[in-house]
């Protein structure tokens, strides 16, 4: 398996998408929302023009959204490209990151230059991260998901102050809108930096779409060396939509509660189950069958994720997408039949 490989591979030699149910991606299942969909078609003529360059109207509504100020943001292609704009303009002597997590993390540490140190975490301890244990100074930076990808852990704030006092932290809280959690970018400073996806929440990775809320300085210094167009004129316009959609969020809070607690149960059936608590929409699991797992589901043209390529898991873990109800149930009558 490719070692920085992600999910939602559902593209074949010649680029086209097969007819794959994909719960190898964790992206809402609700959908587009009816707003952004009304954005997309009312505004598709004007790709003709330029993007702003400054987003002013996105850069509103993400102010609107979440209180975070014009001078400390920084909008992206999606929340990975903020990993490289951030350490190619920190260049931190030393990247410290959990194992397992997401492969962006040392991957764009590596792409920056910077020396990587993994600490690893227990599935006998359901991949507890004890951040009062790291061994880091302050030239280091740690990166941590909040929750944590693909294990489901969810770190407490004041841990992440903590950890602050004697580190840099960079925080990943790409599926904090799933969940009724405080966010960290009210404590954002010269130590911790902040980065949020918007296209997992609101269903649009093919936008690509994102924001970091960062010191003012360091705001300065990575809008300078960005591309000035890396967000492009339907993904500004998706976002100005989506952020004023505040039912959406609802439904999708009130979606996940439900179907979080159906998910893990139903997998429960299951003998030989390793189940990891999950916080957001997606399941971390391990079973001794995983592969054969895995390939039975393709062949029902079904995917899920196989975790050998995260450092600290291998080929007995998986991980899954939470999905609308129906679509969880043709996923367990499959495993049904498996087993």
């Amino acid at each position: 398996m490719e070692r920085f490989a992600h999910g939602g591979q559902i593209y074949d030699a010649q680029g086209l998408a097969g007819d794959w149910l994909d719960f190898s991606a964790n992206i809402n299942p609700l959908g587009l929302s009816e707003k952004i969909f009304l954005a997309l078609t009312e505004n598709l003529r004007g790709v003709v023009n330029y993007p702003d360059p400054q987003a002013a109207e996105l850069k509103r509504a993400i102010f609107n959204r979440y209180g975070a100020d014009e001078k400390n943001l920084v909008v992206l292609n999606g929340a990975a490209e903020f990993f490289y704009l951030y350490l190619n303009a920190t260049r931190p002597k030393r990247v410290v990151i959990p194992a397992p997590s997401f492969s962006e993390y040392e991957r764009a540490a590596r792409a920056a230059g910077c020396n990587v140190k993994f600490f690893f975490t227990s599935a006998d301890e359901n991949f507890f991260i004890d951040v009062d244990k790291l061994d880091v100074t302050e030239k280091d930076c740690v990166i941590l998901g909040r929750p944590n990808n693909p294990t489901g852990n969810f770190i407490a704030a004041e841990k992440i102050l903590r950890l602050a006092e004697v580190a840099n932290v960079l925080v990943d809280e790409s599926f904090i809108d799933f969940l009724d959690a405080e966010s960290v970018r009210n404590f954002v400073s010269k130590k911790i930096s902040v980065v949020q996806s918007l296209t997992k929440i609101f269903a649009i990775p093919g936008l690509r779409l994102g924001f970091a809320v960062v010191e003012e300085n360091l705001a300065r210094r990575i809008n300078f060396s960005k591309d000035v167009w890396n967000v492009n004129f339907l993904a500004q316009k998706a976002g100005v939509a989506a952020l004023t959609d505040e039912n959406f969020l609802r439904r999708t809070r009130a979606w996940l509660e439900v179907e979080k607690k159906f998910f893990v149960e139903r997998l429960k059936n299951f003998p030989g189950m390793k189940i990891f608590p999950p916080s957001a929409n997606f399941v971390l699991f391990r079973h001794e069958q995983a592969e054969k797992i895995l390939r039975s589901l393709r062949r029902e043209k079904i995917l899920l994720r196989s975790c050998a390529n995260f450092v600290g898991l291998d080929e007995k873990f998986l991980r899954s997408a939470i999905r609308s109800r129906e679509e969880n149930l043709r996923l367990f009558n499959v495993l049904e039949k498996i087993f």
